[in-house]
This record gives C-alpha cells, structure tokens and sequence, in this order.
C-alpha cells in the first residue's frame, strides 16, 4: 500500500505499514487539479491522478471517465480528517455518494492522506477503517491505497 505525504515529512514507510511514502514533490508532476469533474472529464485520455477542488456530483462526467479507464481520481483523506461538524459531514456524503457511483461504473480512484506532519500520518489499517466510512469494503480500500503507485 502507498500513501502520499507533504514534502516536510519523513519518509519511513513500514513503520506505518506502507511499502512506500510518497512525497507530494515526486508525485506532483502526475497529478492534475481539476476544479470539478466536469473538469476532470477532458483529462479522461490521459494516464493521470486527478484531484478536485470541489467534490460535485456529476454523473455524466463519471461516466466519460468511466469510459477510458486511464486516468484516476485522487481523494485527499486530509480534507475530511481536519475539518469538523457539519462541513466533515458534507464533505463524507459528497465522497460516499461519488464512491458508489465510481464502483459502479468502473472509475478509478486512490487515497491520500497528504499529511503534514509526522504526528499525523494515518497507517495503512487507519486509512481502511476511514475508507469503511465511505461505504468501501477492506478490499476495495486496499485497491484505492495501491493505485498510486501506478500513476
């Protein structure tokens, strides 16, 4: 399993049950910032992680990258882990609603924990556990943790 951290933080995989941490550095020429997934839709050719600034529900867009089975959708765990209350809520309805939807249409997705600091890397079984939330079984939480590696 893979995990992608900020630059500042120490890479020592197996002590968080990973076999490798990537810094956000060594994949950044790989990712693709979209703003939505209408957006994200005119990168469906390419062999790309692609991360949202906004999770909107669309799917037509999940459908044309459904099409191609090229490009990835990058979930950034972090978002969800620092916020609180209602916007957490919202935020887990968003990517549980487009988690179905990606499973059911055969779109390919992957976490990240993007943290900051070493006190706050989430080990592999943590991230599965956060992954159960968004309605994933452990297997298909497995599969989106192994997906970076291959972008």
């Amino acid at each position: 399993m893979f995990d992608v951290v900020k630059d500042n933080v120490a890479l020592d995989a197996g002590k968080y049950g990973f076999t490798k941490l990537y810094s956000e550095k060594e994949v950044q020429k790989n990712i693709v910032l979209c703003e939505n997934l209408a957006g994200a839709a005119t990168n469906r050719n390419k062999k790309t992680l692609i991360m949202l600034k906004e999770l909107d529900f669309d799917l037509g867009s999940l459908k044309l990258l459904a099409e191609k089975k090229k490009a990835c959708l990058l979930f950034d765990i972090s978002k969800i882990i620092m916020s609180k209350g209602l916007r957490r809520s919202i935020e887990m309805a968003k990517l549980r609603t487009t988690l179905k939807y990606c499973n059911k249409y055969g779109v390919f997705y992957a976490f990240a924990s993007f943290a900051e600091s070493e006190l706050t890397i989430r080990n592999a079984h943590e991230l599965i556990a956060i992954c159960w939330l968004f309605g994933l079984n452990s297997g298909q939480a497995k599969f989106a943790l192994e997906m970076v590696k291959h972008y």
